[in-house]
């Protein structure tokens, strides 16, 4: 038996905390991580256990967000 397919809107919101830029991702109205620069790099933090990744670019940081939610999601 296959799974029927499920559309999941993300979010993606563009936000200055202590003068820098972070994008806040959300999926429905829950906010699920945070992608903000770091050093050169990007530091992608989940939300639910502000378990944090140094990551080399926003998209990849989005895309560890993404992976570790439907990873740990019950």
């Amino acid at each position: 038996m296959s799974k029927k397919e499920k559309n999941i809107e993300v979010n993606v919101k563009d936000i200055e905390e202590n003068g820098q830029p972070v994008q806040q991702v959300f999926i429905g109205n829950t906010l699920i991580g945070e992608v903000a620069a770091a050093d050169g790099k990007f530091a992608a933090t989940i939300a639910m256990n502000n378990q944090q990744f140094t990551v080399q670019s926003q998209e990849e940081g989005l895309e560890t967000i993404l992976q570790q939610y439907h990873l740990h999601q019950h």
